[in-house]
């Protein structure tokens, strides 16, 4: 059968279908993004920090070996132009998560357009709708978004053009990069096995390559300056420590052993419970906002790594979950009608020689979901790579030009690949429904928590530093919405003992955490409530 051109009668219908599902997915990320206005997770928080922090010039603290810089600079941005602050900023990041995800909408359409197969493009934002196991984390304060986008970049970037343009390949490989500086080991592998694999590009990846390693530089040497040595992040190193060696030193959430910050509070009655002292810095909570510098002041830890065995059940249940979390849907839903469609002998074979590139698009983004599942991984931080693989996969199985179905199989691949579609906006629909019904929630559990201090603390709760005692990280968005920092906390394990204690002790404690500058102390717990007290000063 001849292929479609451009201008046909067919190619105007397959090119108002492909800009009809372009305009519905970025309906559907403007609704998302509207109903998640609220939401804010304890990395949020961190991201926020180092916004704050670069938005003030504070250069020396916003250069941090953990979280990544390109998304808190442009909140940083956002911030200076719109001069907003708490709830109303919120509400300008998750806009700007809405236009980064419409942005991926405007790349997806545009390689969907330049391809001109209706089934392409279905199975495309189908995967994009999918691809965090549910549409995208619109909802979470964090790079990953961007990070899809670079990645639909370097998809693109194979895909359509071969991998044959060095600039915008390296510029894109650049920003994955700064979005998420833990990609580092996916983007040196991934030039290797171009060079390795694909000889007709080997010089624009080398060219690519250099191009990243100057964009990266933006990052990597004020990083390298600040640490004293050559470095590209810390967050390999710990996250590594957190989830295979089992290091309980994470937060002081979790950690058991000693610290510099570390102190003690002792009763006249021989009581001694430990707290740790976050003064002097400037982040809602420090361990938590620059992990690199809470764990340089470790100084025991407990350690449980994991031997070969435990390791290989580890690496077992992180594939299983990720392939039960996108199976149903992107996979069987999407994918495999599409495969089925394209599949005849020599398939492998005729893809190697005719769409390399293709493959191995589809190649680098398994080896990208690889790299999370051997630490650490979860639907948001692998959605990039199952995005970057199903790119790959449909461009092998839909190339440009490539028959239409028969007669016998066109009405039920019709049918599946709508039907997948149509599943993905349907995932996505009950989503944004999920999402307004949380915002309803968190507004109002705010407003209580602020009424309550209003009643509770002379002067009001907001703005105030806090003292909790408790876990801190359940509770860190709430402190960040209220303007107010953590400047202390007693670690669960002394404040379920201060829980047992009965009222003159705790009245101890309070005035002995009056010594210090805590004005509330909250007495929190793993579910994200906390009770307020006012930590009394002699002063006033």
């Amino acid at each position: 059968m001849t292929s479609v051109t451009r201008g046909s009668p067919s190619g105007e219908h397959a090119g108002r279908e492909i800009a009809a599902i372009a305009l519905l997915a970025a309906l559907l990320c403007i609704a998302l993004a509207w109903t998640s206005r609220t939401a804010l997770n304890p990395d949020g928080v961190s991201y926020l920090d180092m916004a704050a922090r670069m938005r003030a010039g504070d250069w020396s603290a916003a250069v941090q070996g953990y979280w990544s810089p390109l998304y808190p600079s442009i909140l940083a941005i956002v911030g200076m132009v719109g001069g907003a602050e708490g709830q109303a900023f919120l509400t300008q990041v998750h806009a700007v998560n809405g236009a980064i995800a419409v942005g991926i909408v405007v790349m997806l359409w545009r390689i969907a357009r330049a391809h001109g197969d209706p089934i392409f493009a279905r199975g495309l934002f189908a995967a994009f709708l999918l691809a965090s196991a549910r549409t995208p984390r619109l909802d979470a304060v964090t790079p990953d978004l961007l990070l899809l986008a670079a990645l639909v970049g370097i998809g693109g970037e194979l895909v359509m053009h071969g991998g044959r343009r060095a600039a915008p390949l390296g510029l894109w490989c650049g920003a994955a990069f700064l979005a998420k500086t833990s990609s580092w080991p996916w983007l040196l592998v991934s030039a290797v096995v171009l060079v390795v694999l694909s000889k007709s590009t080997r010089r624009s990846t080398l060219r690519a390559t250099l191009i990243a390693a100057v964009v990266a530089l933006v990052w990597v040497l004020p990083m390298s300056l600040k640490y004293g040595s050559l470095t590209l992040g810390s967050a390999g190193r710990l996250n590594a420590c957190w989830y295979l060696d089992r290091c309980d030193s994470r937060t002081p959430d979790s950690h058991s052993g000693t610290h510099d910050r570390q102190g003690a509070l002792s009763l006249t009655d021989g009581e001694v419970v430990a707290i740790a002292d976050f003064t002097g810095t400037p982040w809602t909570y420090a361990p938590w906002s620059d992990p690199t510098a809470w764990d340089a002041g470790v100084q025991s830890r407990g350690r449980g790594p994991l031997d070969l065995l435990d390791l290989f059940g580890y690496w077992i249940r992180q594939s299983w979950a990720v392939l039960s979390l996108w199976t149903p849907h992107l996979l069987l839903g999407v994918l495999l009608p599409i495969a089925f469609l394209a599949w005849r002998p020599g398939t492998i074979p005729s893809g190697w020689k005719e769409d390399r590139a293709a493959m191995l698009a589809m190649l680098l983004g398994i080896i990208g979901v690889g790299q999370f599942v051997v630490v650490h991984a979860e639907p948001r931080l692998i959605a990039p790579f199952v995005m970057l693989t199903a790119m790959g996969a449909l461009r092998w199985w839909r190339p440009p030009q490539a028959p239409a179905p028969t007669r016998m199989a066109a009405p039920w691949i019709l049918v599946l690949t709508w039907l997948g579609l149509a599943a993905a906006f349907g995932r996505g629909a009950l989503h944004a429904r999920d999402l307004a019904d949380r915002a309803a929630s968190d507004t109002s559990r705010l407003a209580r928590i602020i009424a309550a201090g209003a009643r509770d603390i002379p002067g009001g709760l907001v703005g105030r530093q806090v003292v909790v005692i408790g876990p801190a990280i359940p509770v860190v968005s709430d402190a960040w919405l209220l303007r107010s920092p953590i400047v202390a906390q007693i670690p669960p394990g002394s404040a379920g003992r201060v829980r047992r204690w009965n009222a003159e002790q705790q009245a101890e404690l309070l005035s002995l955490l009056g010594r210090g500058p805590g004005e509330v102390a909250w007495l929190s717990s793993y579910d994200g409530s906390f009770q307020m007290a006012v930590i009394p000063h002699e002063d006033k």
